[in-house]
């Protein structure tokens, strides 16, 4: 079950499924702390590979905004000069063992449905080599066989303890905040909130404006910055092509937005306020692979409303197959914009590369 489908049931839960959550959520919660176990008592062993990593990860299930901070990070170190190497889990990747986008030894043609969708538009977008493996440590051991490597990014990585990490990053998304506080399947929680205490920064995403009182109320877990962030549209992308489009490509124009992500709404809200005007939106399950039939039946749908173009992620675009073919389809563009905490953030990654080169 997704991150949807939890919020979805644990809404209005009866009294016979609001105590099997919860015994669910106590058996988890004694999985994940024995895992933690393990790793601080030595009995299962953390490693380093020697350049320094810096996590971008969350302790809610998706929709954190973990991956545009990672790229946002890698787009400001690649533009000076540094050596970076991204580590991805993969999720919902088909392929097995540790793959490669990129690099001297990768490939060059993202296949989402073998690599995952979130490394290959982290390859897409920064053009930086994509290192992919459940084992993040291994991900990193091919990373230095590959090539020089002055820093690692570890996007989802605040759960990975065999790879050790510099600088933990944690997203809390605004519009969910902690939830309930409960632990999956109860609530949206993949730890307790007092993990945050491990926390090196905590960052507050899709934020409008900066909220001291909840601000306040992380700090009783962590003693961590807290930083405030929010998404600024910078325009479209039209189908395969890279180019990027003003967001007038749309004014006057009817257009469907569709999505497969943990958070449609933040999207939604986003593409709302785009020119011309948004008739209807379509969610998908997070991470679905869409097929031909999805894009006829989009197509139908959109011809049936009256619309003339269709707008999804640019996560979405990645597994998109009709993006040549039919109506319009553009992707929108949206990047991390600083409301609280940038030089912060920038501070902690510089300092470490510092310590790097002495």
């Amino acid at each position: 079950m997704d991150r949807r489908g939890i919020e979805k049931y644990t809404q209005n839960p009866g009294p016979v499924v609001a105590i099997m959550f919860t015994v669910l959520s106590l058996l988890y919660g004694a999985v994940v702390l024995l895992n933690r176990l393990l790793f601080s008592m030595g009995i299962r062993k953390s490693r380093s590979v020697g350049p320094p990593v810096v996590s971008v990860g969350n302790i809610a299930l998706g929709g954190g905004g973990k991956t545009p901070i990672v790229m946002w990070i890698a787009a400001i170190l690649k533009n000076r000069g540094i050596k970076v190497a991204v580590l991805s889990r993969g999720y919902s990747r088909k392929g097995r063992g540790t793959l490669i986008l990129g690099g001297r030894t990768g490939k060059n043609d993202p296949e989402p449905e073998q690599y995952g969708d979130e490394p290959c538009l982290i390859f897409k977008r920064t053009g930086l080599p994509v290192y992919i493996s459940a084992n993040r440590y291994d991900a990193a051991a091919a990373a230095q066989s590959d090539g020089e490597v002055d820093i690692f990014l570890m996007d989802d990585g605040f759960q990975h303890y065999p790879l050790k990490r510099n600088l933990d990053i944690v997203t809390i998304d605004n519009r969910r905040r902690l939830g309930n506080g409960k632990l999956i399947p109860a609530g949206i929680l993949r730890e307790p909130a007092s993990r945050l205490a491990d926390a090196d920064l905590v960052m507050v995403t899709k934020a409008g404006n900066v909220d001291d009182t909840f601000s306040d109320h992380i700090s009783a877990f962590t003693d961590a910055p807290v930083c405030w962030t929010d998404y600024r549209v910078t325009g479209l992308i039209r189908g395969t092509s890279e180019t990027l489009l003003s967001a007038n490509q749309l004014a006057g124009r009817r257009f469907i937005a569709f999505s497969g992500i943990a958070d449609p709404a933040s999207f939604e809200n986003l593409a709302g306020n785009l020119p011309g005007e948004m008739v209807e939106s379509v969610r998908f399950r997070d991470h679905h692979l869409y097929t031909l039939d999805d894009v006829n039946e989009l197509n139908r749908f959109a011809i049936s409303l009256d619309a003339n173009a269709l707008v999804t992620t640019e996560k979405d675009m990645v597994r998109w197959p009709g993006q040549d073919s039919g109506i319009e389809c553009f992707a929108l563009i949206a990047d991390p914009v600083f409301l609280k905490g940038e030089e912060i953030v920038l501070g902690k990654i510089f300092s470490l590369l510092e310590k790097e080169f002495d």
